[in-house]
C-alpha cells in the first residue's frame, strides 16, 4: 500500500507517525508542505498525488484537511484522523497568538488573508465508501464534540479511539488504512 501521509500545522514529512507507519512495513510518501499556505499547498499535493499515484492517503489535523480536500479532486480512499475541518474559524486564533512550528522552533504567523483562502470541505458524499475519520476523545486542540458535529452535519460515520490530538497507536491507524483501502 502505497500511502500519501499528511502531517499537521508545525510539523513536517518526518513526523512521528510518518516514521511508524514506514517502520511498519508501509510505503509511506510523507511530503514537507506548509499547511498554513492553502493555495500553494493543495497545488503541491495534488501534483504530488498525480506523480506518485498514491493508494490511500492520510492526515492529520490540518493534514486531514488536505485529505478531505484532496480526497474532493482524487476520489482516493483516505483515513482522516482529528480533522481541522474547518480552517478558516479554527485557526483564527493564531491570529492574535501564532501557533507553534515544532519544527523549527519558531512561531507560524497567520493573517486574515490566509484564512481566506482555505476552502470549505465539501460534504457530498452521504456515505462514502473507502473513507474512516478517527476522533480522539481526548484532542485539546480540536475538541472532539465539534469534530462529531462536523461529522453528524455531513453524515458521515467516525470512530473514537483514546488519543489526544497526535496519533498514539500507529499499529492502529495501519489497520484502519488496510480495511479502508478493502472495502
Amino acid at each position: 500500500m502505497r500511502t500519501l501521509y499528511l502531517h499537521g500545522l508545525g510539523s513536517n514529512g518526518q513526523s512521528s507517525t510518518a516514521r511508524g507507519l514506514a517502520q511498519l512495513g508501509l510505503t509511506v510518501i510523507s511530503p514537507d508542505y506548509q499547511p498554513q499556505h492553502y493555495l500553494q499547498s493543495i497545488d503541491q499535493l495534488s501534483a504530488l498525488i498525480e506523480e506518485q499515484q498514491p493508494d490511500l492517503i492520510a492526515g492529520t489535523s490540518m493534514g486531514g484537511y488536505y485529505a478531505l480536500k484532496l480526497r474532493e479532486r482524487f476520489a482516493l480512499p483516505s483515513v482522516i484522523v482529528n480533522p481541522c475541518f474547518d480552517p478558516a474559524s479554527l485557526l483564527h486564533k493564531y491570529l492574535e497568538t501564532p501557533a507553534h512550528d515544532y519544527v523549527t522552533d519558531t512561531p507560524i504567523p497567520f493573517t486574515e488573508q490566509m484564512l481566506s483562502a482555505f476552502e470549505q470541505v465539501k460534504g457530498t458524499e452521504s456515505e462514502p465508501s473507502q473513507f474512516s475519520i478517527l476522533i480522539g476523545r481526548n484532542d485539546d486542540v480540536i475538541p472532539a464534540a465539534l469534530q462529531r458535529r462536523f461529522c453528524e452535519q455531513q453524515g458521515w460515520r467516525w470512530q473514537e479511539v483514546d488519543w489526544g490530538h497526535r496519533v498514539e497507536d500507529t499499529a492502529l491507524l495501519a489497520d484502519l488504512m488496510q480495511q479502508t483501502l478493502n472495502r
